[in-house]
Formats: C-alpha cells, structure tokens, sequence
C-alpha cells in the first residue's frame, strides 16, 4: 500500500512522543525476560544455516514484559477460499512489489521509522512469539505503542512465531501429533483473534528432513482454517537452489506444497557467509539469482518474497558477531580503515587489526543493486522481506522509493 498519510504520519508521530515521554522509549532501561517469553539462545549452526541474526540478542533488546496475550492474490484451490481483499491490501498488490519488515525491536526508534516510510511499507513482522518446549505459544505484546503506529499507519500487523533456539525437536513434536497440530493451530487462531491480528509469520527454522512432510501438512491445515477467517499466512524458509538444498534445514522445506498453501513465501535469501562460517558476502547477487529462479520453478511468483539483508558480520576467523549499519560505519572510523565495495555482492567490506578482523555489511546503494536485479530478472516476484527493522541505512528507504517509481 502506497500512500500519502503525512497528516497521519504527524498525528501519530505526536502520540509516539508523548509515549516517549512517558518513559516508553527503547533508550530506557529494559525489565528482565519474563518467565512466559522465550529466552533460549539459538544454537551454533552450520555455515548456510538460519537466517536470523542473533536472534536472541535481538529480542533481548525489546521491551520484554508483555502487555497482552492474548488481503491476498489468487491461489489454487483446497487451502480455503481467497480472503476478500481490504482496500490497502488491493492498493498493495496494485503496486510494482511490497515491502514488508521483520521487527525484533521496537522502539521508539523503530516505531518513527514505520511512521516515516509507511507510504512504502505493506507489513510488519513483530518478533514477539516463540513456541515453546511444551508446544504452547509464548511471548505477548511487547510494544503496544509499535502495534498502534503500525495499525494507524494501515499496514498489514503479521506477527512472527519462531521456534524457540531454532529447536526442531519442538516442532516435531506439534507436527507429527495430530491432536498437538490441531492444538497449535487452534492456539493461532485465538492468538490472531484475541489481538486482532491480520495473519501469522511461520518462522519455524532448522527443522529435521523426516519432518519434511508432517510439517507441510501443518502449514496447509494452518492455511485452510487461516483463510476460513480471512486471514493472512506468510512463512519464512531457508534459501536453496534445488529441492534438496544444502543443508537438513533447507532439506525439511517443501516448497511446491509450502508455496501453494501460504499467501507470502519469503526466502531468507542472506547468510550466504554467516555467523559460524569464514568472512564473505551475505547475499552475493548471483546466488539470489539463482536461489530466485529455482523458487520459480516450484511456487509462483506472485507469491514469492526476495529476503533482504540490512546488516552485517565481523568476523574473527570463522566467527562473526552481527552488528547493523550504523554501528558498522562507527567501528570503520574508530579503526581508521575505508571501507570497500565487493562487485559481486554491492556489499562493503573492510578489515582491521591487521586483518584479523573482518567486516561486511550493506547500505542503501546495496539494497538499489538488489533491486535493480529483481526488476531486471525477476520482476514478477511479489515483495521484499526486510530483516531486520533498527539501525539500518536511511537511504534504504530512498532506494525502495526509486525502485517503486
């Protein structure tokens, strides 16, 4: 959804101060964890394995106490009815492609950057829930404010349910169950309800390939009673470029079944080189592309979501620590060093400490490169998939611009 809501935007802007004010504001100091939100920390993985960076780290950042528990293009059919569309959602698929964002922070930071570039955002992706061990849902409202500027701002409210430290155990468990499947499915529906949500992000990661099938059947039982309601179902998966894939996490995916079920099938196409790999780029442009064309060949386009990295690694040997735009520029000043530009990827790198130190990441002439790509060759596929909203480049958002003109 494209729109002019400046009058809107200001309006809302001033609520968000006043909430700022209040002592709402992320530069405050954070409450602990509550017992009902997941706090494990991912586990190390393989080189090309998850994409969320840090994750943990992450939602440490967001206000942890929760304040409450409690569309689409065509499709084939046997997954439930096309829920009508409302009028943003028809001005979005009306559009060049969407845009929407994966929030695990929400701050007041993050929340002026919803209000200052909904004209070209659709959706946001709050991090705010797990499942848990127990095969119940975790986690709560963790920023009512956040939740309020992005319904004032009239996007699409999709939030994220991971699988708490990337546990495939946990799912496995819910899947291959069929009175657990139809539990956690029962549990998304009232999550949904209960908030007024317009749809729930699967973000179940590094699962095991024996749950391959168990693991679609859920998503397409999820979708059908989803679209009985009218709502929204979009899910993250892992990137590859033949059904196998490179990994048991990619393996575990069924595309085609995945892609006919869900409204957003949104490939995670970064971490390329990652956290427990060697340094290199996130998301080198000739993989996406060919990451991009395989998933043409088993979903359709107009489903299919190109992931898109805003932040970057530095690596000491084969680790990497995450670390975003800003904080990137800050540490290349601080060592004195240029940063460079990689052809090959339109990420920047640059090293320091004698080169023991080893630093990519991506800005906004990056994010125009990853565009123009989409547009040259793949230009049928339906949005972009931001990860993550907080401390990326501005001019990220000029790119978007330029690229929906």
């Amino acid at each position: 959804m494209k729109r002019d809501n400046r009058l809107l935007q200001i309006l809302v802007l001033l609520v968000a101060v006043i909430g700022l004010i209040a002592g709402c504001s992320s530069a405050q100091p954070l409450p602990a964890t509550p017992e009902s939100a997941s706090t494990n920390l991912p586990a190390p993985m393989a080189a090309n394995t998850a994409h969320v960076t840090d994750l943990a780290d992450a939602v440490a950042d967001m206000a942890a106490e929760p304040e409450s528990t409690t569309c689409c293009r065509g499709r084939p059919t046997g997954y439930g009815p096309t829920p009508t569309l409302t009028p943003s959602a028809a001005a979005a698929s009306a559009s060049q492609f969407d845009v929407s964002i994966w929030a695990p922070v929400a701050g007041f930071l993050e929340q002026q950057t919803l209000l200052a570039n909904a004209d070209v955002l659709d959706e946001v992706n709050f991090f705010w829930y797990s499942l848990g061990a127990g095969g119940g849902i975790e986690g709560g409202i963790m920023a009512s404010q956040a939740l309020q500027v992005a319904r004032e701002a009239g996007l699409r409210v999709v939030p994220s349910i991971v699988n708490g430290g990337f546990d495939a155990q946990r799912v496995s468990l819910v899947v291959n169950d069929p009175v657990r499947r139809a539990q956690h499915i029962a549990d998304i529906l009232a999550l949904i309800d209960a908030n007024g949500y317009d749809g729930i992000d699967i973000d179940y990661e590094s699962l095991d390939p024996a749950d391959r099938d168990a693991f679609s059947l859920f998503v397409e039982e999820l979708a059908a009673a989803l679209h009985a309601e009218g709502k929204w179902l979009s899910i993250a998966v892992h990137a590859k470029t033949d059904d196998a894939g490179a990994w048991g996490g990619a393996a575990a995916q069924d595309w085609a079944r995945l892609g006919a079920a869900v409204d957003a099938f949104k490939i995670m196409t970064y971490d390329y080189h990652n956290g427990v790999s060697e340094a290199g780029p996130i998301a080198p442009l000739d993989w996406v592309d060919a990451v991009l064309s395989y998933a043409a060949t088993v979903v359709p386009p107009e489903k299919t979501w190109m992931g898109v990295p805003v932040y970057g690694y530095n690596w000491t040997g084969a680790r990497g620590q995450s670390l975003n735009w800003r904080q990137a520029l800050q540490l290349a000043e601080q060592q004195g060093a240029q940063p460079q530009r990689d052809p090959a990827s339109g990420e920047l790198t640059f090293s320091y400490d004698d080169g023991r130190h080893t630093v990519w990441f991506s800005d906004g002439e990056t994010l125009a490169g990853r565009l123009a790509l989409l547009r040259e060759k793949h230009p049928n596929v339906a949005g972009i998939a931001i990860w993550p909203l907080g401390g990326e480049d501005p001019a990220n958002w000029a790119a978007i611009r330029a690229a929906l003109e």
